[in-house]
């Protein structure tokens, strides 16, 4: 009788996580198995580490290069006065004393080629996830037990656009089952939701990305799922690559007329200054920027970077849940690296500190 109700419970909380979603469509198979402890090891990570500590540290789960990027920025990140936590510089690092621990997945990744099999990438996110909260990673490669010891997340960041298409749905899932409440954030969807889920709407909206994506169709399935669930009807995304100018060169070769009514800018490799200036060239009436683009900003026009609104949702965290660990030491980071786990046939991997295998043959699992 104890099984079959908390087997209702979590249809009820799925069935409820479905409709908050709005996707239509229920988690991976992972999700109920942890849920309901037939994944022992994955529901007692749960049930240990779901509460996030002081203490915890940041974990950052994706591709490498995103990755490696977004904690680089987040080592340098000086927005906020933090004695009062307001929007203003003032000299320090607003992380200081954090670990900043990336997950950085050379075996799966590029997930582009998940594209026709998303359940696997599903898996894989939910499997990031146990792994960030978990207290043990792997010592090597030859050790698939887990022996050695790591410091449990307290925010997990999403780093990748696929992982929010595939995967942050069904660790949100698993997070209300659990009633584990680390914060899980994606840099794709605060940027969408800084467009779409206030009262003023960005109707034709620039999507400026890192050109291994572009093309891919990530990020217009990402706006057109934002909308459906912002319930905007009538909006339209154009993605590109490259600084403000080359994109809108290739916008207007493209046969563009509609005015922009914002920029979303996913490339951790530009400099934000640098794009800031070139809007300014283009209101400038006596630029020949002004003449060649002006027409396709709108006044209001602002450009909107995936990167600071990450690193403000984690400080809001931070300091709102009062999470932050307080240690007088500049931020620091750490890398994981992901490995198939031998004679798995699903998304199980290994989690190896990146100083242990520097001289190991990972085998890649294609």
């Amino acid at each position: 009788m104890r099984r079959l109700f908390i087997f209702l419970l979590i249809v009820a909380a799925a069935v409820s996580c479905q409709r908050q979603a709005g996707h239509g469509r229920e988690p991976v198979r992972l999700v109920y198995d942890i849920a309901g402890g037939s994944d022992a090891h994955g529901a007692a990570v749960l049930a240990a580490s779901g509460s996030p500590q002081s203490s915890g540290e940041i974990f950052l789960a994706g591709s490498p290069v995103y990755t490696r990027l977004l904690a680089s920025h987040f080592l340098e990140c000086d927005i906020f006065d933090n004695v009062r936590g307001r929007d203003w510089s003032d000299g320090l690092r607003d992380f200081a004393g954090e670990t900043f621990s990336c997950i950085e997945d050379s075996s799966f990744s590029p997930y582009g080629r998940f594209a026709a099999s998303p359940d696997s990438l599903r898996e894989l996110a939910v499997r990031y996830a146990v792994a960030a909260l978990d207290t043990h990673c792997n010592v090597s490669v030859y050790d698939l037990d887990g022996n050695a010891a790591k410091v449990p997340a307290k925010i997990l960041v999403l780093s990748d656009p696929w992982l929010l298409l595939d995967g942050k749905f069904d660790i949100d899932t698993l997070f209300t089952l659990t009633g584990a409440s680390v914060p899980v954030v994606s840099p794709q969807k605060l940027m969408f939701d800084s467009v779409l889920a206030g009262e003023k709407k960005a109707f034709n909206v620039g999507i400026i990305c890192d050109s291994t994506y572009a093309g891919t169709g990530v990020y217009p399935e990402l706006f057109r799922r934002s909308c459906a669930e912002h319930d905007v009807i009538g909006a339209r995304c154009t993605e590109g690559s490259g600084d403000l100018f080359s994109f809108l060169q290739a916008y207007m070769e493209s046969g563009h007329q509609e005015t922009l009514d914002a920029i979303l800018v996913d490339d951790l490799s530009l400099d934000m200054e640098v794009l800031s200036g070139q809007l300014s060239a283009i209101r400038n009436f006596s630029r020949e920027e002004s003449m060649l683009y002006g027409k396709f900003i709108s006044p209001s026009l602002a450009i909107i970077d995936a990167c600071g609104l990450t690193m403000k949702e984690c400080y809001r965290i931070l300091r709102s849940r009062s999470l932050f660990t307080h240690r007088i030491a500049q931020p620091a980071s750490r890398t994981y690296v992901v490995t198939p786990r031998p004679w798995a046939d699903d998304m199980q991997f290994l989690l190896i500190p990146s100083e242990n295998v520097q001289n190991q043959h990972i085998t890649r699992r294609y």
